[in-house]
């Protein structure tokens, strides 16, 4: 099997030869990561990157960090040069008045398409994924996180009503990937706590679960697949997800619930794309624990379909694993991946 055909059965639970690969090591890679478009903002512009500007610094009293604006409108905040930052306010965060009048990003179609299509990813063996705008990440940061929970609960109608137009204004971008070889979509929301969701089941089940749906719907219409990345425990939420149509699921922290629950729960309905897990297990250096986890989710999924692809986490430095501790992991993964 080519590494596209491979990825694709293994997230649509088709017979495929072995577990899915996507290492750090360019040699042990099934997948190839495809940005969305350049979004722009006019009241962005100059604003983009990290400084001590005095016009956002004064919307955001009692802050003094770095800041940046990001292209949703939102200002962007660190401290001391650390993490990639957080939304310290809002676009919308003083109320969904100025919804009507909200702006989502522009971006030039024309550049992006010349792009995608500049890539040539038709003819590249590996699977194609794409990133561009997720669900719950892009309304925590419009309204702001302790805002947007409260929503969930308050303001319902204008949550769904934002998820409409966030949804439409993602279509066009989802267009252009599908008609350039995009194999696949991924979004980035995290949505749980180390004990359990930021929200009830049942404010997800209402709100987000048609969200979902219809992102799912319309990545299966252009003929790609979907997948959640999301950190802390979302057990009680991947139910619904999977019903709405979800194909995969990238956690970085699968021992949480545990590789076990996974397969056997959800195996033969959906695909996991995870690292040995970087809290539990990575972090701890223990060659020992890092080989005996790696084999016991080998083997579990593989006895339960086999629907897992293994990666890397991006930047080991980042969370203080050291690259010989997840070599120990993938040196163990590559010996057990044969289905």
């Amino acid at each position: 099997m080519t590494a596209k055909e491979r990825i694709r059965a293994i997230l649509n639970q088709r017979p495929h030869d072995r577990l899915g690969w996507n290492f750090n090591d360019p040699n042990y890679k099934d997948i190839t990561y495809v940005p969305g478009p350049r979004f722009l903002r006019p009241e962005a512009e100059g604003l983009e990157d990290w400084s001590h500007d005095a016009g956002l610094l004064a919307r955001v009293p009692g802050f003094h960090g770095e800041v940046h604006m990001d292209s949703f409108g939102n200002i962007i905040g660190r401290l001391e040069g650390k993490t990639k930052g957080e939304c310290v306010r809002g676009a919308l965060q003083d109320g969904w008045e100025g919804l009507d009048s909200y702006r989502f990003p522009d971006f030039d179609v024309g550049e992006y398409t010349a792009y995608l299509a500049e890539r040539r990813l038709r003819e590249d063996a590996r699977y194609a994924m794409g990133a561009a705008v997720s669900v719950f990440s892009v309304l925590r940061d419009v309204r702001l996180m302790s805002n947007a929970l409260m929503d969930t609960l308050e303001e319902p109608e204008c949550v769904e009503e934002f998820l409409r137009r966030l949804h439409d204004f993602n279509l066009p971008i989802l267009d252009a990937m599908a008609e350039h070889g995009v194999d696949g979509y991924i979004i980035y929301d995290d949505w749980g706590t180390q004990i359990a969701p930021f929200i009830s089941p049942r404010s997800f089940g209402e709100l987000f679960q048609p969200a979902y749906a219809r992102l799912a719907d319309a990545c299966h219409e252009r003929g790609m697949d979907l997948i959640v990345h999301s950190c802390g425990c979302v057990y009680p939420l991947v139910e619904m997800m999977v019903d709405a149509g979800v194909n995969g699921f990238q956690f970085d922290q699968p021992e949480l619930t545990g590789s076990r629950v996974w397969a056997e729960e959800f195996g033969s309905r959906a695909a996991f794309y995870c690292p040995v897990d970087i809290q539990k297990v990575l972090s701890t250096g223990d060659r020992a624990l890092i080989e005996k986890t790696a084999l016991e989710m080998c083997d579990v999924f593989r006895a339960n379909g086999g629907h897992l692809i293994c990666k890397d986490y991006p930047s080991y430095g980042d969370i203080g694993v050291e690259d010989e501790w997840a070599k120990w992991a993938m040196d163990v993964i590559l010996t057990h991946s044969d289905m």
